[in-house]
C-alpha cells in the first residue's frame, strides 16, 4: 500500500508517515490521529502530502486508523 508523508501547521508542525490507499484518506487520518487538536478544522494551514517510499520510514498509522465516521477536514 502506498505511503504519504502527510505535514500541516496547527500552532506548531506536525509530520508523520501514513499509510493509506490515496492521498485524501492519508490527509483524513492525518486529521483524525496526527496532532493539533481537530475538534473544528479551524486553524490548520500548510496542508501538504508527498509519496513516500522510503522503506525504511515506518507509517504513524495505517488505514485502519481512518475513521469514516468521525470528522473530515477539507484540503
Amino acid at each position: 500500500m502506498p505511503k504519504y508523508t502527510v505535514s500541516g501547521k496547527y500552532a506548531e508542525n506536525y509530520e508523520l508517515t501514513i499509510e493509506a490507499p490515496d492521498e485524501d484518506t492519508a490527509v483524513q487520518i492525518f486529521y483524525q490521529k496526527g496532532g493539533g487538536d481537530p475538534i473544528d478544522g479551524d486553524g490548520w494551514d500548510d496542508i501538504d502530502v508527498s509519496f513516500n517510499d522510503d522503506e525504511e520510514d515506518e507509517p504513524a498509522y495505517t488505514e485502519e486508523d481512518y475513521d469514516p465516521t468521525s470528522g473530515k477536514i477539507r484540503w
